[in-house]
């Protein structure tokens, strides 16, 4: 299936899923925690912060008002929620398998958590954000670990839903591949951590995150 083909699959689910997303996955996803961590040490007042993906802008809502929040996602339904709930944030319908606007301005911090399951090309997309970034920005990433040992990880391709979306893929990255596309992106890893992601309730089994604080360098960008 295309790229655009896919995407507009993506975006029409996700639109009639909007209205359930926050009291649906707030039971099946495991992530919540950490993120809460990054986000206290990471954002500063005055801050400017990018979420990629941002669905109904769950993760950064609850920031503080003198934090500029933008957020970007392909579902218009999960925007205007996120609008709804912080109405002095910025959301706009966007693909981050395309660059950054330029006019958005650069961040100091950027997440794309819970959303690069879709990416089909993760060096494209960590770039892109990258280049959003201010240098010593820091991105915090969930990437959706293959390890071929664990059931369903046979195949770095595997409909996200044989039931709702069949032919979607999810996509998932080995380690040496996560590593390569960071590297490629011009980020410096600060950390990793194998993390159970969501609760995929169709296959019975805990989707895998690699979660990873990168830093884009102080020089050379």
């Amino acid at each position: 299936m295309k790229r655009s083909t896919r995407i507009e699959r993506l975006a029409e689910y996700y639109e009639d899923f909007a209205p359930d997303y926050v009291s649906t996955w707030k039971d099946i996803q495991h992530y919540d925690k950490p993120v809460r961590a990054f986000l206290r040490e990471v954002v500063a007042e005055g801050a400017r912060v990018l979420d990629a993906g941002c669905g109904p802008g769950h993760l950064t809502r609850a920031l503080p008002p003198t934090v500029d929040v933008v957020g970007f996602d392909i579902a218009e339904g999960m925007l205007d929620i996120a609008r709804k709930k912080r109405p002095h944030g910025a959301y706009h319908l966007h693909d981050y398998h395309l660059p950054i606007p330029r006019s958005w301005g650069r961040f100091d911090v950027a997440l794309a958590l819970g959303t690069l399951e879709f990416c089909d090309d993760l060096a494209l997309v960590l770039t892109n954000l990258a280049g959003a970034l201010r240098p010593g920005g820091r991105m915090l990433v969930s990437v959706v670990e293959r390890r071929p040992h664990v059931r369903l990880h046979e195949r770095a391709a595997r409909s996200l839903s044989s039931v709702d979306l069949k032919g979607v893929s999810m996509y998932l990255y080995t380690f040496a591949e996560q590593t390569d596309a960071i590297q490629r992106a011009g980020l410096l890893p600060r950390s990793y951590r194998l993390h159970p992601g969501w609760r995929h309730t169709e296959y019975d089994v805990d989707v895998l995150y690699a979660l990873w604080d990168l830093e884009v360098p102080r020089s050379g960008r």
